[in-house]
């Protein structure tokens, strides 16, 4: 990865190359480096396997350029140019700008950050130095706790081929930035690193799954959670052999910490932006201001959360980040947005009826989510500034514990991890689909019973139905990961009333 040294002089220098442009009014440079190092978990037990594989690795270092053309303030170009930190490439990236800029009526110039208005310090994350050994550590760690718990808690130790498969991965994602615009008096820069680790583990002599996972800013909370998770993994999928498959039909259901995350990450966050109100696509049309959730709920993106794993002070746009509330008991008072979004919403000649007759006159929509994200949430220097999450954080007031809020369902099913979660008949409806994968079971008369067959049945059911009216709200927040998702979660379990499940066929 190249430095924070680097990335700040080379961004000087492409300034005083774009300064010179004459047909050139304003300009934006980004630089971005990052890595994503990754130990992928391959035991079975009955068929002979290396348990760890070779690295993989991800990285992604480069420049983009906008800039905006003197004969119209609205006509802007870009360019990226990966790896070649040179004068020349700078030169071959304005060119390429040049021939690509249009006219956008929309766009009203770059950031300019308030006086007085400066990051939040942060302290810089080991993780940021970890090497490869302690990577390669941890996940020798999720094994060994696996196969610990596997000799100890085996319904039968003396079975010849039990066909255990454990799968996953342990990675660190780091990445560092620097921006200026010809607005800003000084070059910003950040850096960032967390880790994510996953493990699945399969019993395929007890047609048994389970799953766990974990996520932090610190080689010591990596070190710590790895022998955890392993040993997790494996416990759940004892506690999960032989389940049952029941009938179609109409539940109470508790949806545990990954459910709710999935749930938010490809249903609710994506409506909570100044972009989808413009697009007039957000699941909340015409619901700023007004309930969209139950009273005990709210919702922030912190960047700065202190138990999150991110640690961002400045945006890709070049601005201080800040905490963002976007649902305070139970009503939509904000959302996340990038500069350019922000112009747009507030300049559309349609705003009042896209966010409804409960919104406030006065609207501001700060621009604190505007970044540029490859997968797993990585800057990347060849994407568009969008508006995303940081450290998701979800709190329910009068919050109950998980004991209760299965007691509160009396009949029904505890699902503990959905996958294939997507909306059916547009964003806007609120309509989702998933499939419970596994950690789940029946409760009977408020206790946890027979565990279900992993992939035996879909959810059918809208936001409302979770959000709006559950039966009881989780007391405690508890992290929980979405694949792919650039956010981190941390959430409630909530327990909900006739939520639909159809039979998925056995294959």
């Amino acid at each position: 990865m190249r430095s924070l040294a680097e990335l700040k002089s080379f961004t000087r220098e492409a300034a005083r190359i774009l300064a010179r442009e004459k047909d050139v009014a304003s300009y934006e440079i980004y630089c971005a480096t990052a890595e994503h190092r990754i130990a992928r978990l391959a035991y079975t037990s009955d068929i002979p396997s290396r348990g760890l594989e070779e690295f993989k690795s991800l990285h992604a270092d480069g420049f983009q350029l906008r800039i905006t053309m003197r004969r119209d303030p609205h006509e802007v170009g870009a360019a990226s140019e990966a790896g070649d930190f040179t004068s020349d490439s700078v030169r071959d990236a304005i060119r390429r700008a040049r021939s690509a800029a249009v006219v956008d009526p929309h766009f009203s110039g770059f950031p300019a950050v308030p006086l007085g208005r400066k990051p939040a310090p942060s302290e810089k994350s080991d993780l940021a130095r970890v090497g490869d050994g302690a990577i390669a550590a941890a996940a020798w760690d999720v094994l060994d706790g696996a196969l610990e718990a596997f000799a100890k808690r085996a319904a039968d130790p003396r079975i010849e081929h039990p066909g255990l498969i454990i799968g996953g991965d342990v990675s660190v994602i780091r990445d560092r930035i620097a921006i200026f615009n010809s607005n800003f008096a000084e070059v910003r820069i950040n850096e960032g690193a967390h880790f994510h680790a996953s493990v699945t583990s399969i019993i395929e002599s007890l047609d048994a799954k389970g799953t766990a996972t974990a996520l932090g800013d610190s080689a010591a909370a990596m070190r710590r959670d790895a022998h955890v998770i392993g040993r997790d993994a494996v416990r759940r999928a004892l506690a999960l052999s032989h389940g049952v498959r029941p009938a179609p039909g109409k539940f109470r259901v508790v949806l545990g910490p990954q459910p709710i995350a999935e749930i938010l990450n490809y249903m609710v966050m994506g409506s909570l932006t100044t972009g989808a109100f413009h697009a007039a696509s957000s699941a909340y049309h015409a619901k700023f201001g007004a309930p969209v959730m139950d009273s005990r709920l709210s919702l922030v993106d912190n960047p700065m959360f202190s138990a999150g794993a991110f640690r961002r002070r400045v945006t890709c746009e070049g601005i201080p980040t800040r905490r963002v509330e976007l649902i305070r008991d139970g009503k939509l008072v904000g959302l996340l947005s990038n500069f350019y979004d922000t112009h747009r919403m507030l300049t559309d000649e349609h705003r009042a009826e896209k966010l409804g007759p409960s919104a406030p006159a006065k609207l501001i929509f700060p621009p604190l989510s505007g970044y540029r994200l490859g997968e797993g949430g990585g800057r990347r220097f060849d994407a568009s500034p969008g508006s995303a999450g940081t450290n998701v954080v979800m709190r329910a007031r009068g919050g109950v514990s998980d004991r209760e809020l299965i007691r509160a369902v009396g009949d029904g099913i505890y699902v503990g991890r959905i996958w294939y979660t997507y909306p059916i008949n547009g964003q806007r409806a609120g309509d989702f689909t998933c499939t419970v994968t596994g950690d789940s079971h029946l409760i009977r008369d408020g206790e946890i019973a027979e565990p279900l067959a992993p992939n035996c049945l879909r959810i059918n059911a809208n936001i409302a139905q979770v959000f709006e009216h559950p039966l009881a709200v989780g007391s405690t927040p508890r992290p929980a990961t979405v694949w792919g998702s650039p956010e981190a979660y941390y959430v409630p379990a909530i327990a909900a009333d006739s939520i639909a499940l159809a039979e998925v066929a056995p294959t």
